[in-house]
């Protein structure tokens, strides 16, 4: 914070305070991340979850909001930086060596689009499943003469990634139109992606199969939707796939209350994906208006996990993660299993912004949250609060709070996240003035 003398000495000496109380109190907020180990081996024996690595792109690639997106999957991570000197945003592709660990990440590949426009916000989402990576590509918002949005699909190359790539394969909607937002979320689990389009009337998630010989320009296999579903339920707005089974989030959507939000799951059909509407409609059982359930969503085997960012956790609209375990019988309408709130948390956190799930553990992405030794202040630094399912359920869920080792204030960490294992990763987009970050974490 830099000081300016004006008038007198007074105000001098308030701004002095201020200053020396709020750097005197960051470090208390971001205890235990400070000095990130070099190895897995140098993490100590009482860790949980401790800061591994924090990837950075090469100097050329300058950009701004790196981070925005992360995805990860085995050895390879991938991070989303919207904006470049070009207008166009690039994917960094990241890959732990085989020789050394994850804390000596260098970017192994930039991942571009052949025909990128400036109004497009490429790398607005990303997802990867083995050696194939997808990119969402929607329109600028409130962009009236462009098109409907796309993603891009990106395969390893035989002799790995490495370099500046363009995509493999081009996925379009056939009956896509201008304010589609295609792309504004997308998801990969094996040879199926799905990708939201919640700006199509009334909001849609496409879904794309490979096809035998690979990846190929194509348009959509199946379009999903809510048989509910009106304009403003932003259907779409988030996607998550694992198996046969495909989570799209409508944070607009109403229910008793007004855009309470609802996650909808759609189950593959004996034949394969196919035009449909829901196999459920999850909600929650205490959802109030604006809650904006489904803002993000994630699916791992047979838990769904949703983000309402508005809902009220220890306190009023601080936000919340809704689990769901899939019936016996297979999936119905229902209300949550459990509901994650952060033990801290407090009013405007946006806790569920962001959430993904592995196994029994979920991330979610609080990018609102501030310090209570600092809330005071006003400054919003953020934190991916990890939930790991006890013995006796998801009702019973141990929390952490992971902030990064030089996450400050206004740097939403927790805008988005990813799990992969042991590891998480999460992104700070406005971090350094708007340039961003990514942080790795690793479960001990």
């Amino acid at each position: 914070m830099d000081l300016v003398v004006r008038r007198g000495s007074m105000r001098t000496v308030r701004l002095l305070f201020t200053s020396v109380l709020f750097f005197s109190l960051l470090p208390l907020c971001v205890a235990g991340t400070a000095k990130p180990p070099g190895t897995i081996e140098d993490l100590p024996v009482a860790a949980t979850w401790v800061q591994l690595a924090q990837p950075v792109a090469t100097a050329d690639e300058f950009g701004y909001y790196y981070g925005t997106s992360v995805a990860i999957s085995g050895d390879t991570m991938v991070v989303g930086q919207r904006y470049t000197v070009t207008g166009i945003g690039v994917a960094f592709v990241f890959v732990k060596p085989k020789a050394g660990n994850w804390n000596n990440l260098t970017q192994a590949a930039v991942l571009v689009p052949s025909d990128g426009l400036s109004t497009d916000l490429f790398a607005a989402s990303v997802a990867i499943s083995g050696d194939t990576i997808v990119v969402g590509s929607p329109p600028s918002a409130g962009c009236n003469t462009c098109g409907a949005g796309r993603a891009y699909v990106y395969v390893k190359p035989t002799g790995g990634w490495s370099g500046q790539l363009t995509q493999t394969a081009e996925l379009t909607a056939s009956d896509g139109t201008i304010g589609s937002s295609v792309g504004s979320s997308v998801s990969i689990s094996s040879n199926t992606v799905a990708v939201g389009a919640p700006g199509e009337m009334p909001g849609a998630a496409y879904v794309f199969v490979e096809p035998a010989n690979g990846w190929v320009n194509m348009t959509q296999t199946a379009k999903l939707t809510a048989s509910d579903g009106v304009a403003s339920d932003g259907f779409g707005t988030s996607v998550s796939t694992s198996g046969s089974t495909i989570v799209a989030g409508a944070p607009g959507a109403n229910g008793s209350n007004t855009q309470a939000g609802a996650a909808y799951v759609f189950t593959e059909p004996a034949g394969g994906w196919m035009n449909m509407t829901q196999t459920a409609k999850l909600i929650a059982s205490d959802g109030a208006s604006f809650d904006q359930l489904g803002t993000a969503v994630g699916v791992s085997s047979n838990t769904v996990v949703a983000g309402a960012p508005i809902a009220s956790g220890q306190v009023a609209n601080a936000g919340a993660a809704y689990v769901y375990t899939e019936p016996a019988g297979g999936w119905s309408n229902a209300t949550q299993t459990a509901k994650l709130t952060a033990p801290d948390g407090e009013t405007g956190d946006t806790l569920g912004s962001a959430v993904a799930i592995s196994g029994d553990t979920v991330v979610a992405g609080a990018p609102n949250r501030v310090c209570r030794l600092i809330r005071a202040l006003g400054y919003p630094a953020g934190g991916a609060y990890v939930f790991t399912e006890s013995g006796s359920g998801w009702g019973q869920s141990t929390a952490q709070v992971l902030t990064g080792s030089d996450a400050h204030n206004a740097d939403i960490l927790g805008a988005s996240v990813a799990i992969s294992g042991r590891l998480v990763v999460t992104g700070a987009p406005y971090l350094g003035k708007y340039l961003g970050a990514a942080f790795v974490f690793v479960r001990f």
